[in-house]
């Protein structure tokens, strides 16, 4: 039986494959890979269910042409509605007690939550690398994962850091999120980023935010 960390490498080879290609067929991923057909079409079923690829007949295209919108960079997104964002954090805020211990992904809507943190007593785990620029907070306790850093949304990704997530346990979990979709729910265009996410929410007693 394949490790996380291998099905992780496998599934980000057949996101990549597919993506330069344009239409990777299951044959191909299976030659290139090495691994059976059922195994990729079990992979293919797990990305399209969360949003990575789209599946057709006999493989997979990419996400991009069908209404998807490019990321932007970080520092693009954390000047944009900055009035709305602020207003989700203090209302995410009130669903917060003292010393407790939460997740919170990447992303400038997460960035507005920590500033707001400022008046509470809680330890924070995030792999949001530019949490970094946030004024320190007394009562703010700051854990940041490591991993592989993604320069485009300053955060940390990546088996090293999905396996600092698996040792952890969280009373909540706050996530920014990249698009909602009446049919898949709340989504992100990079896979990476997507792991991490449900590796946050899958390690949480309490609420999802």
């Amino acid at each position: 039986m394949a490790s996380n960390a291998a099905v992780y490498r496998r599934r980000l080879h057949i996101l990549e494959s597919v993506r330069i290609r344009g239409m990777a067929t299951v044959e191909q991923l299976s030659e290139s890979l090495g691994v059976s057909p059922i195994t990729i079409r079990r992979d293919l079923d797990h990305l399209c269910r969360e949003g990575s690829l789209i599946r057709k007949h006999g493989g997979a295209v990419p996400v991009e042409g069908e209404g998807s919108v490019p990321e932007k960079n970080l520092s693009e997104k954390d000047v944009l509605n900055i009035e709305a964002k602020n207003r989700i954090a203090a209302a995410a805020l009130e669903l917060l007690g003292d010393d407790e211990i939460i997740f919170m992904n990447s992303g400038s809507t997460t960035l507005c939550f920590l500033r707001a943190l400022r008046s509470r007593r809680v330890k924070v785990i995030t792999n949001n690398v530019a949490s970094l620029g946030v004024p320190a907070s007394p009562g703010v306790e700051l854990m940041i994962l490591g991993g592989e850093y993604r320069e485009q949304s300053q955060s940390l990704v990546g088996e090293f850091a999905l396996s600092a997530i698996r040792d952890i346990w969280a009373d909540h979990t706050f996530l920014g999120t990249n698009g909602l979709s009446l049919d898949r729910g709340l989504t992100t265009s990079v896979y990476q980023e997507c792991s991490v996410n449900q590796a946050m929410i899958d390690h949480t007693h309490g609420k999802v935010v």
